[in-house]
């Protein structure tokens, strides 16, 4: 059992302690399941349940449990959330309601199925995921852990993007390939930040630690802090 885990679970007895009335709802969320990666396939699918019906669960655990990476980069992310978005009191609030880690880790699943050929339910997971959460995440895109989506409603990530360990990325955020000239993706190297409704485009690197400005267009790769 992971530290994370063992955690979670004791969280979530404390929150339904708080609130009995809602103790079916942590139930089914976490202290029913033998591990994380079936609570986060709950957790997923709950918000999903209208677009996927009952089984999506069901298929949803299976591929986390048969890729152990991905709960690993879970842990990871979830860890980060909670020291650095305050909304994210504690691993049980943010697994249970918090949209940019639950986007994220539904990526995670998209893109384990991008990379095993299997491209039209990739896509589709990504589509009921922007449906959802409002953040558009690309299956094809590379996407490192303890990596944090603060609010997240309009945040985009393209086709063939690249993000580090431990980047921030806020609200209606773009990073985006360029569909002319050397269609190449961006790239946001270790620690960066990307701030509220700028875009990345194209060609370009933005450098370890680096963090980019609010409402801002970068076009050019950035070495240095910006302010």
């Amino acid at each position: 059992m992971s530290d994370v885990w063992r955690t979670l679970r004791r969280q979530a007895e404390q929150f339904a302690g708080w609130n009995p009335v809602m103790r079916w709802n942590v139930e089914k969320r976490v202290l029913e399941h033998d591990c994380f990666e079936a609570a986060l396939g709950a957790n997923i699918s709950f918000s999903m349940r209208h677009l996927g019906g009952d089984k999506l669960q069901v298929w949803l655990t299976a591929l986390l449990r048969s890729e152990p990476t991905i709960s690993l980069q879970s842990e990871a992310d979830i860890d980060r959330f909670v020291k650095d978005d305050p909304s994210c009191v504690d691993f049980y609030v943010a697994l249970s309601s918090c949209a940019g880690f639950q986007a994220l880790q539904l990526y995670r699943i998209s893109h384990m199925l991008w990379l095993n050929d299997e491209h039209h339910n990739a896509m589709m997971l990504k589509n009921w995921g922007a449906q959802v959460w409002g953040i558009d995440i690309h299956p094809s895109a590379q996407i490192g852990k303890g990596v944090v989506i603060r609010h997240g409603q309009g945040l985009v990530i393209d086709d063939g993007v690249v993000i580090e360990d431990n980047v921030t990325l806020w609200n209606a955020v773009s990073v985006l390939r360029s569909p002319v000239g050397t269609c190449k993706s961006p790239v946001l190297m270790q620690g960066a930040t990307v701030h509220a409704q700028s875009v990345v485009f194209g060609d370009v690197t933005v450098k370890k630690g680096i963090i980019l400005p609010e409402c801002t267009l970068f076009t050019e790769s950035v070495a240095d802090v910006v302010s």
